[in-house]
C-alpha cells in the first residue's frame, strides 16, 4: 500500500510540473511581425463561436476583409531536455522543458517550472502540435473565430 501511494504521489508530481494541456496562450501571434489587423480571406471559411466551436456565426468567402481582434494558440506541450543553458531564464543544459509554440525568428514559447519563457531553439527536430485561432470581426460586424494559419494575406507586418 505504501509503495502503491508513493507512486501516485510521485506521478502526481511529474504531471504537476508541466502546463496544462492543451496549453492555451491568449493573446499570442505567432510569429516575427504578425498582427492583428485588417486581414483578407484567402479561401472561404467558416467562424465558429469559439476555437474548435461548432456554432456558426458567419461564412467568409475569399478575398472578404475582416478585422482580427486577438488570437490565442493551443499547443500540445512537448517535454524535452534543455539542449542548452538559457541564463536569460533560469535554465539549464538538461533542465526539463515544455516546448509550446513557436514565436518566429527561432524563438519559441516554453514552460519552465511554473512559468512562460521565451527562449532561441534553432534546429528543433521535433515541434509541437499547435493551433493558432484568430478573433475576427466580419464587415457586417459578425464576431468569430477562426483557424489563422495559412488562411489570410496581411497578417505579417513585416512585408
Amino acid at each position: 500500500m505504501k509503495c502503491t501511494l508513493g507512486l501516485l504521489l510521485l506521478a502526481a508530481a511529474f504531471a504537476a510540473e508541466g502546463p496544462p494541456n492543451p496549453f492555451i496562450d491568449r493573446g499570442a501571434c505567432p510569429f516575427e511581425c504578425c498582427l492583428y489587423r485588417k486581414w483578407r480571406a484567402t479561401k472561404p471559411m467558416v467562424l465558429v463561436d469559439h476555437p474548435n466551436g461548432n456554432r456558426t456565426m458567419a461564412r467568409l468567402r475569399s478575398g472578404e476583409w475582416v478585422t482580427a481582434i486577438t488570437g490565442e494558440t493551443r499547443s500540445e506541450p512537448l517535454a524535452m531536455a534543455a539542449p542548452h543553458d538559457f541564463p536569460q531564464a533560469g535554465i539549464r543544459a538538461g533542465d526539463r522543458i515544455f516546448v509550446l509554440h513557436f514565436k518566429g525568428e527561432g524563438v519559441w514559447a516554453v514552460w519552465f517550472r511554473g512559468r512562460l519563457v521565451d527562449v532561441e531553439l534553432y534546429g528543433l527536430k521535433i515541434a509541437p502540435k499547435s493551433e493558432w485561432w484568430a478573433k475576427v470581426r466580419t464587415a457586417r460586424g459578425v464576431v468569430g473565430w477562426v483557424r489563422a494559419e495559412n488562411n489570410f494575406e496581411n497578417q505579417d507586418g513585416c512585408g
